[in-house]
Parts: structure tokens; sequence; C-alpha cells
């Protein structure tokens, strides 16, 4: 079994890890990153001026190994088609 660490970042900030967890393997490690995300996301979506949330997995001696990041982007398409409400 090998230990990892998860480090948090969402709206209140950034969350170091302070407790190891073990998998057996990097893949297993990730799952576990990728469900600690959805429930992060649960709580609420990424809202201005922070535009993402994520979690990094750290290996033992506190290395990252990769970053799933949740973002929220705006993509404006244009002027609005629309129709307009007149009273």
């Amino acid at each position: 079994m090998a230990r990892f660490y998860f480090k948090i970042q969402d709206q209140e900030g950034v969350l170091l890890p302070d407790r190891a967890f073990e998998f057996e393997s990097v893949a297993d490690a990730t799952e576990q990153a990728k469900t600690l995300l959805a429930e992060m996301a649960l709580d609420g979506l990424p809202k201005e001026p922070v535009d993402s949330i994520s979690v990094e997995l750290q290996d033992e001696d506190f290395r990252p190994l990769l970053t799933l990041r949740l973002l929220m982007e705006t993509l404006p398409h244009g002027q609005s088609t629309l129709p307009s409400h007149s009273p």
C-alpha cells in the first residue's frame, strides 16, 4: 500500500494535506480524488473570482502527481437571441 495526500482548493482557499491515505495504486488514489472533487461540487460550484475547484494528488513526500480541476466558465455567444419581454 502506498500513501497519498490530497491538497484541496475551493472557494474558501487552499487546504493543505495533513493526513495520508493508503491506496493500492495511483489509479485507486485518482479515483478517490475524483470522488472528492464531485463531493466538493455538490457543496457548491465555483463562483467568481475563483473559477475552479481542484484536488491535487500528492505522493508520500508531498510531491504533486496530478491535479483534477472543475472549471466554471461563461462563454457568451454574441448578442442574445432570446425575445425581449415588453410590458
